[in-house]
């Protein structure tokens, strides 16, 4: 199957799914908001963070599963997304756009709600994880091209860890 013809049906199907679940503020804004969107476990298991309707964007939301207590954690003009735990379960990384057409890195401390800004390049920085050596690798195309990066929390340490790959001929 050609690159192209394959990219259509990946898109496609993944229009039908985003569909199929009722829709998505983020692709289709007129549609009813997505609650407990882009989920993630803290790793001991006792809380779960996610996106929800906080104003006028999607916010991140700290849901503590013993007690039942929910807590906005952002409250921000911009969507946050992609959210990813630290492995001592105190922070959370995810990619938000503060600047116009300037998808970045942060790092949201729990408890304090400190927010610090990880990335500030004018690349597309995006699909933080936090990895379980404390690394944060993500997307970027900061170098004219795709590739993985990695970065500590502290926004030191930035790596490219994967190579080049060759030019395609259209």
């Amino acid at each position: 199957m050609k690159k192209g013809i394959l990219a259509i049906s990946i898109g496609l199907g993944v229009a039908g799914l985003v569909l199929g679940l009722g829709g998505c503020g983020f692709l289709f804004p007129k549609q009813e908001p997505v609650h407990f969107y882009m989920p993630a476990l803290s790793p001991d298991g006792t809380k779960l963070v996610y996106l929800d309707q906080g104003g006028d964007s999607y916010d991140i939301f700290l849901l503590d599963l013993t007690t039942g207590e929910e807590r906005q954690l952002t409250r921000n003009s911009f969507n946050e997304m992609y959210l990813s735990w630290s492995p001592d379960g105190t922070r959370i990384v995810y990619m938000a756009a503060q600047e116009k057409n300037n998808l970045d890195i942060f790092v949201l401390d729990i408890e304090t709600g400190e927010v610090y800004r990880l990335t500030t390049d004018k690349a597309t920085d995006v699909n933080p994880n936090w990895s379980a050596s404390g690394r944060i690798v993500f997307n970027s195309d900061r170098d004219g091209e795709w590739a993985v990066y990695a970065i500590n929390p502290d926004g030191t340490g930035l790596e490219r860890l994967t190579p080049s790959r060759p030019k395609e001929e259209k």
